[in-house]
Parts: structure tokens; C-alpha cells; sequence
């Protein structure tokens, strides 16, 4: 068996704060010199302390994660590999930079519409490459999660292949999300995905209409898709089936505390509207 060598130098990163760091394959600047196995990695600072706040290392090589608040500046980041053989040491510079700017935030919303016009028009789309180079920040990261947001709640005792697409009407769903019936599941998503109307808001009503239909359909159920809806989902699941004396099974979902806090608000509102009405 053979240590690891350094077999390149790593270059310095440079990174914003609460935006995505890589993953950075350490593996590409230190190997072993025969194909007998991988080292293990581990990094800290030069000074001996740990990674800035939100970053690790793994011990396969990915350096990763989303640099915390306050911790803009300077470093110089230590990378050891290591197996039974020996081990070697290189170093990178880290910079990381401020919070990216609400000024460049607006920016980048601005050429995001702009693509979303071009596109929706049939024309050729703006200069990309300023807005394709930024990092990718926590927000980026949920604009498009939202964009592409989906649900499915699966019939969990319909062990049946998904069948053709039965476009639904459900009332209270919005218009700006399409919903299916595909036999043993339901299955919605957004109508088009560039629209600058739709909001999250349509997502979560679209997400409470199908769970009050699989209600009506007494499905025990799976929930798949993007958490805000899935909560969604859930929590009127709970709702309807305490109104109605008339629980629902819901299949490998564990409740977090911010779906049970929001089931307890959206209770506790409907208590108080009652009481007013009265």
C-alpha cells in the first residue's frame, strides 16, 4: 500500500456568504499512486481550528456546504489524506466573501424575468454568462425549488403502475397548477413553469384541494414531493379528518415540529374565526 500524494496544487476558493461552496472534489488534487483503495480526508484551518461555521469536509473528499453569517474573510484551509501507509498535507486559500448585495440580488430577479419573457416569446434570451459565474445562494436555491414544485400523494395499498393522465378539476386548487389522477396516485404541478403569476401560495392550495379529494377517496396515503406542499398536504389531512371524526393513514410521514406548530396555528385560527361568527 501506498500514501497519498499531492498530485496538483488546489486552487484558492472564493466563495459568498449563505451561498453553495462546491461540492469541492479533493480527490482530484490528492490520489494514491496505485489504485489500492481511497484515503481519508479531513481539513481544518492552518491556526489548528475547524472549518468556518457551515462548511465540512468528508472522508471522501467533498469539501462543501453554505459559509454562515459573519464569517466574511481570509483563511487558509489545511487538507490532510490519509490511510494506513502515511499521510500528506496541502493547502488552499479560502476567501469568502459578504452576503451577495441586495442590489445584485435585484439584479439578478430583474434577468431572471427577463429570460422568463424571452422564453415565454419565442426570443433569444439575454447574455447569461455574469448571472451563470455568481454563486448560488440559499434564495437561488429556493426560487427554483418553488418554480419546479410537485407533489404526489401515492393510494399506499394500490400497488398498480401509474396509468394515463386524468386531468382533475378539484375545487380550490388553483388554476395556475395542473392536477391529475393517474390511478394509484394523484399528481399535481405547475401549468407553466416561467409564469411570473404563480405564487407558493397556489402550490399550497393546490396541495390542500388533493389532500381533501383523497380524503373524500379514503386512501391511506404516501406523501412525495417539495416539503412546503407536503406540509401543506399534511396538515389539512389532519385538519379534515378531526372535522370530520374520520382520521386519515398517512404512511411513512413523520410530523416535524413545524408541521405540528402549524397544525396547531391553523386550528387555533379556525377556533377563534368560530367563535367570532357566533
Amino acid at each position: 500500500m501506498q500514501a497519498p500524494v499531492v498530485i496538483t496544487p488546489i486552487p484558492a476558493q472564493r466563495i459568498n456568504v449563505q451561498a453553495v461552496l462546491g461540492p469541492l472534489n479533493l480527490n482530484e488534487f490528492i490520489k494514491l499512486s496505485q489504485p489500492d483503495g481511497m484515503p481519508v480526508f479531513s481539513a481544518q484551518l492552518k491556526d489548528g481550528a475547524g472549518l468556518p461555521q457551515g462548511l465540512i469536509c468528508t472522508p471522501d473528499g467533498l469539501l462543501t456546504g453554505i459559509p454562515a453569517f459573519n464569517t466574511q474573510g481570509q483563511y487558509e484551509v489545511v487538507v490532510t489524506a490519509a490511510n494506513e501507509a502515511g499521510s500528506v498535507q496541502a493547502t488552499f486559500a479560502l476567501i469568502i466573501e459578504p452576503v451577495l448585495a441586495a442590489d445584485d440580488r435585484t439584479q439578478l430577479e430583474a434577468l431572471k424575468a427577463q429570460v422568463s419573457r424571452a422564453v415565454s416569446q419565442n426570443q433569444p434570451v439575454p447574455e447569461l454568462s455574469d448571472f451563470l459565474n455568481r454563486p448560488i445562494s440559499v434564495l437561488d436555491v429556493y426560487y427554483l425549488l418553488e418554480r419546479w414544485a410537485v407533489l404526489k400523494i401515492w393510494n399506499a395499498f394500490n400497488l398498480d403502475a401509474p396509468g394515463e393522465k386524468v386531468r382533475l378539476t378539484l375545487e380550490g386548487a388553483s388554476e395556475h397548477y395542473a392536477v391529475y389522477d393517474r390511478g394509484s396516485c394523484l399528481v399535481t404541478s405547475p401549468v407553466d413553469l416561467f409564469s411570473e403569476e404563480r405564487t407558493l401560495e397556489d402550490g399550497l392550495r393546490t396541495a390542500r384541494a388533493m389532500a381533501r379529494e383523497v380524503h373524500r377517496r379514503g386512501w391511506a396515503v404516501e406523501l412525495v414531493g417539495f416539503e412546503k406542499l407536503t406540509r401543506a398536504a399534511w396538515v389539512e389531512m389532519q385538519r379534515v379528518g378531526a372535522e370530520l371524526g374520520k382520521p386519515l393513514n398517512i404512511l411513512n410521514y413523520e410530523p416535524s415540529v413545524g408541521d405540528k406548530n402549524l397544525y396547531t396555528a391553523v386550528t387555533a385560527s379556525e377556533a377563534l374565526r368560530g367563535g367570532m361568527d357566533q
